[in-house]
């Protein structure tokens, strides 16, 4: 049963906002940790770059096509559950794989476990989104940005630990984890079936203009971080691009947290369109002045505002919203993949942008950022119809007391 309203403590006692809070949060916590780890691991086995573009390259692939797959099965059999519960499965053989990779003696045991760890985020990365969407359709900013904080601080312990733990230990703890949240899952989910609702072709989702007002802004986030992630890390140094992941995780955690409570009030538009403006501010500064060290503490805070913010509103709400009665794995495949593929073309285009003047890429990334608010002006609010109501009704009270205000 979807629960209204209510206070974070209540929140438990939903059955579907406990299952969908589980999931996002041990897939979050298990799998960005894990992925770290596996990318670290490999940089330290490949001598050649080219190489280990093209392993990692063989993850966001299988990723990708698996999330297409992924979808398709729902649609046509509407066994949700059952595509999560499979998913799970594979993320703990994935993780259990990674045994092979210090001593793997081919490169087809690295491309293996590349594609196995691909399926284990991509298989179900739409459904447990939409699962999480469609049990939380009331004060959904409030309980995705509670989520996301618990999720950053699971990021953060497990990227710690296993950072210092030894090789075998860490991924036993990531499979162990992942069974975790597959045991508390498949216990704990409502028993009553959700019904995929009216289906929707990805062609009409792209002509759709709320849909490509969103997309767009969205879109040019992922370009600048993930093609200034590179040359960042070179700019930084490697003591303090240690500390920036650290930072951000939690000042974005506390951040979701407030904004998604927020946007629940004023609406998603306002808080989203905030976060480019600092980014944006971030990155001129830095353009101005990059070699002052406050220029760059102020980076770390708005460039960790912003993920707080994006993380709650284009990872868990906003492709909800806009799906309203139509399959919402649709609009979460089509919204997740700026951030499959950028995040790779980020990757293969490491070699280049170490090139790239940093006052030069800083300057034209704040631009590109002011320009992205300009598509959200136009874009529809996405707060659900009782909220859009309320909050009219309440303007309009206001203007009527105003004008009774004038006429004494």
């Amino acid at each position: 049963m979807v629960m209204e309203s209510g206070s974070i403590r209540n929140l438990f006692t939903s059955k579907g906002f406990l299952a969908g809070f589980i999931i996002v949060i041990n897939t979050y916590s298990w799998f960005f940790p894990l992925y770290i780890f596996f990318e670290g691991t490999l940089n330290s086995i490949i001598a050649e770059y080219t190489t280990f573009e093209y392993i990692i390259g063989v993850h966001y692939l299988a990723a990708l096509v698996s999330a297409f797959v992924g979808v398709f099965v729902v649609n046509k059999s509407n066994k949700r559950d059952h595509i999560l519960i499979l998913w799970m499965l594979i993320g703990i053989a994935a993780s259990l794989s990674l045994t092979l990779v210090s001593s793997a003696t081919s490169h087809f045991y690295l491309y293996l476990i590349s594609f196995l760890l691909g399926i284990s985020l991509g298989l179900g990365y739409p459904s447990f989104l939409a699962y999480f969407s469609d049990y939380n359709n009331e004060n959904i900013g409030k309980r995705a940005g509670t989520t996301f904080l618990v999720s950053g601080l699971g990021i953060l312990i497990a990227g710690w630990a296993t950072a210092w733990l030894p090789f075998a230990i860490s991924i036993a703890i990531f499979a162990i984890w992942r069974l975790v949240g597959f045991v508390f899952f498949i216990s704990i989910r409502p028993k009553e079936k959700k019904e995929i609702v009216r289906n929707v072709s990805y062609t009409s989702i792209l002509e759709q203009r709320g849909f490509i007002l969103y997309f767009v802004p969205w879109i040019m986030y992922c370009v600048i971080n993930y093609l200034e992630a590179s040359l960042l890390k070179g700019f930084f140094g490697p003591e303090f691009s240690y500390f920036v992941p650290i930072a951000e995780f939690g000042i974005g955690g506390i951040v979701a947290l407030i904004s998604g409570y927020l946007s629940d009030i004023i609406g998603r538009k306002i808080v989203i369109a905030f976060g480019y403006v600092m980014l944006g501010i971030g990155y001129a500064l830095l353009g101005l002045i990059p070699n002052n060290v406050i220029s760059w503490y102020f980076y770390v805070v708005v460039d960790g505002t912003s993920l707080g913010i994006f993380a709650f509103a284009f990872f868990m709400v906003i492709w909800g919203e806009l799906a309203a009665d139509k399959s919402k794995e649709k609009y979460y495949l089509l919204g997740g993949m700026p951030y499959l593929i950028l995040s790779y073309l980020g990757i293969a285009a490491k070699p280049y942008t170490e090139f790239i003047p940093v006052s030069s890429a800083f300057s034209l990334a704040a631009f590109f950022l002011f320009v992205a608010v300009l598509p959200l002006m136009y874009a529809p609010e996405t707060l659900p119809e009782k909220k859009m109501k309320d909050r009219e009704l309440k303007q309009y009270i206001e203007k009527a007391k105003k004008a009774k205000e004038k006429q004494t």
